[in-house]
């Protein structure tokens, strides 16, 4: 299946036979042809300030991909002797994602999937040896469900050139669904009021919207999903909340902020997603873990739950790839 997975200004990421392929040094509003693939690129936004790379769901540790309420039909696993598929997809993630040189990297939860400190120790290896300082992570549910406590930093900052990154802990220990409180709440605004950058907030749980479908996932609780709402929609310099946790791609715009949800690292798409911070916009691009070994187990992944999950989890291009305002008038 060939696709068009991003396309920015002067960029575009596609998989054609089997394989991921990046294009650079395009011209702005454009149209293009490859192969059997059509795409236009964005307007040109002036000079670029700073890149972000954020991944989440990286799951270090797991052993079984596909089990969803306990069930093990079409249950995936690599063969035992074999790399483990978090470690493939998460040395492949970080590699590809070094060459795009970010300024920083932010890892929005599920480090592990039980868990463990064996497992929190394999994901800082990878990580840190990849990132080295530009690196700032958070838990997910999976990381603080069993009850150990390890990174639980409530709100931590991230400023590059042009934007500021707000990093919220939303886990709680022996919870699946995600939590904020006061405390957070008030930093999160003393962020937002202190900076002339724009901001996006990050957390592990993305936002529930009253008039959207959570499709069964247990995201933000509603009371504290209404108040951080209301936080964001008070400065107008947050352009986007972005999560994980649901293993897709979703968009959703909420008055000019864009409620953003990106696809895990460890299976199927194998996704990350880059911010390119430019004079006039920031722009979201989606991208693949391109090795070989990373591309065969999320291709066999792309067919989980009777083919339902490669369209779910990589959703539409206007959900992987979209330009943001710079800070909204």
């Amino acid at each position: 299946m060939d696709e068009v997975i991003s396309v920015g200004p002067r960029s575009a990421t596609l998989f054609t036979n089997g394989e991921v392929r990046h294009l650079a040094h395009l011209q702005p509003s454009t149209s293009y042809v490859e192969g059997r693939l059509t795409f236009d690129t964005g307007p040109d936004l002036g000079s670029l300030l700073s890149r972000v790379v954020t991944m989440n769901d990286v799951h270090f540790g797991e052993l079984e991909c596909g089990k969803i309420n306990g069930s093990t039909e079409g249950v995936l696993s690599v063969d035992p002797g074999t790399t483990p598929y978090p470690q493939r997809m998460n040395v492949s993630a970080c590699a590809d994602a070094k060459e795009l040189n970010p300024d920083a990297v932010i890892v929005k939860g599920d480090l592990t999937s039980f868990g463990t400190l064996e497992e929190f120790g394999d994901f800082r290896t990878c990580y840190e040896s990849a990132f080295g300082d530009r690196l700032t992570y958070v838990r997910g549910n999976h990381d603080s469900f069993p009850g150990l406590d390890y990174a639980s930093w409530p709100v931590q900052l991230v400023d590059v050139p042009g934007l500021r990154v707000v990093l919220l802990d939303t886990s709680r220990r022996g919870e699946v669904g995600g939590f904020l409180d006061a405390a957070q709440l008030a930093s999160l605004h003393r962020a937002a009021e202190s900076t002339s950058s724009s901001v996006i907030v990050m957390g592990h749980h993305p936002i529930v919207l009253p008039e959207v479908s959570s499709d069964g996932h247990r995201n933000l609780d509603p009371s504290d999903s209404q108040q951080l709402l209301g936080v964001l929609l008070s400065h107008p310099n947050v352009v986007a909340y972005t999560a994980g946790h649901t293993h897709r791609c979703r968009k959703i715009d909420v008055e000019g902020i864009a409620m953003v949800e990106v696809a895990a690292v460890k299976d199927f798409p194998g996704a990350f997603a880059e911010y390119q911070v430019y004079e006039h916009g920031i722009v979201q691009l989606v991208h693949r873990a391109s090795s070989p070994e990373a591309m065969e187990w999320a291709e066999r992944t792309r067919a989980m739950f009777a083919g339902l999950y490669g369209p779910y989890a990589m959703g539409t291009l206007a959900d992987r790839s979209f330009t943001l305002p710079r800070r909204r008038p």
